[in-house]
């Protein structure tokens, strides 16, 4: 009797087969362990060294069809510079032969590897304080102002109503094809929100418009015991409205239940660096609404 051969939608690796096939070709020595982290849009892995060293490091796999490999070079590529130019981000870790990602062959199809350096600190989520949310400010907007000098060769979607909205929208009808009265509610609601951004005109030029990180919020975000923050997970990053940024942060913080005063000082943090317009600070309620969806 044949065996039936059945399509893998995603599959775990091992970490012991990362080791021996993936880390091997890092400038990373004595691995102790790497283990399932998280799983969300991408698996990510925890690499540890031996004592005395003890060193951490962070593998991500990305998942097939979610980041095409111009999208995670644009990204690599992003954070080397920024860590070059010394902002607090979780950057990638070279290979032995200076390339930043790692092809494999999963049962699925192919899928790319990124090792990253392990931003000192904690995530706080929601235990995010008012010193943290302001100093998160802070570091984003200086972010943005770095990002305004970086270039590159290669592409990244932008974050803009089609991107945010409307594939949003192609995404979710699927799942709401018997709920025609919701999927109409949903099309208004979108609708309003692409002519408010029209409304507002804003500028396709910076410091109004660049590279966003596209998801920065508490758990994207290590803390150390003084309160400054390193970035990670930029994965969301690309071409858009900074307000956008503002707009996730509130958007995650909100559901986090973190108290108002405590969400408002990401924008005092950022004001600090950078005074938005008033047209951006309009625009920050309609992009929280753009976030949502």
């Amino acid at each position: 009797m044949s065996q039936l051969l059945i399509p893998v939608i995603h599959s775990i690796f091992d970490g012991e087969g990362l080791i021996k096939t993936v880390l091997r070709h890092y400038p990373i020595s004595n691995i102790r362990k790497c283990k399932l982290y998280k799983r969300g849009l991408n698996d990510t892995y925890l690499v540890e060294t031996e004592q005395p060293e003890q060193q951490r490091y962070i593998l991500r796999v990305y998942r097939r069809r979610w980041r095409n490999k111009q999208e995670i070079d644009f990204e690599l590529e992003l954070l080397a510079f920024l860590h070059e130019q010394k902002q607090s981000v979780a950057y990638p870790i070279a290979r032995k032969d200076g390339v930043l990602t790692t092809e494999i062959a999963a049962p699925e199809g192919t899928r790319y590897v990124a090792v990253f350096s392990y931003a000192p600190g904690d995530a706080v989520n929601e235990k995010l304080n008012g010193i943290q949310s302001y100093r998160l400010g802070e570091a984003l907007a200086k972010i943005h102002q770095t990002l305004d000098k970086f270039k590159s060769s290669f592409t990244r979607p932008a974050l803009k109503s089609e991107y945010l909205l409307d594939s949003s929208l192609e995404a979710i009808a699927p799942l709401y094809q018997h709920r025609e009265s919701d999927m109409n509610y949903l099309q208004k609601q979108v609708d309003q929100i692409k002519k408010q951004l029209e409304e507002f005109q804003l500028p396709l030029l910076a410091p109004a418009y660049g590279i966003c990180v596209g998801d920065v919020h508490s758990g994207n975000a290590h803390f150390t015991e003084d309160n400054e923050p390193t970035l990670f997970d930029f994965d969301q990053c690309g071409y858009g409205w900074r307000a956008f940024d503002i707009a996730k942060f509130l958007h995650v913080a909100i559901r986090m239940k973190i108290d108002v005063k405590i969400r408002n000082s990401l924008l005092e943090g950022y004001e600090s660096i950078r005074k938005l317009s008033e047209t951006e600070l309009l625009s920050i309620p309609v992009f929280l609404k753009a976030a949502h969806i």
